[in-house]
């Protein structure tokens, strides 16, 4: 485990949405599901199979934590695990923005009309 935020670097996209819904505060798997949906509603859809496995490997690289229950958050039946983005996971999605926008100037430099989608 590093603590140099580019030694992460690139995140999948999956990553990038769990890790970003991460660093406004803390949620729990369901909601970590239903935040990317709303925020990344053009992006392929995260699986709860998926997230749990994401979930495992960025809490053993301490890109985020889990956390008690925020006071908030209104009593359940059932036992919910609460994760936010550690400072390391900050640097790590502020590291990969930059990336992905160094990216973007240069393809904005490029003359892409004769390529299909």
């Amino acid at each position: 485990m590093s603590s140099r935020p580019e030694t992460y670097l690139p995140l999948s996209a999956l990553d990038f949405q769990v890790l970003a819904v991460l660093v406004s505060g803390p949620l729990h798997g369901y909601a970590i599901v239903q935040e990317a949906q709303r925020q990344f509603p053009d992006q392929p859809p995260l699986e709860i199979g998926s997230l749990y496995r994401i979930i495992s490997r960025m809490l053993d690289d301490v890109l985020f934590e889990e956390v008690a229950k925020p006071e908030e958050v209104p009593e359940s039946r059932r036992k919910r695990r609460f994760y936010k983005a550690t400072d390391l996971g900050h640097a790590v999605l502020r590291a990969e923005a930059d990336r992905v926008r160094s990216l973007l100037a240069v393809a904005d430099g490029m003359d892409l009309k004769g390529v299909s989608r």
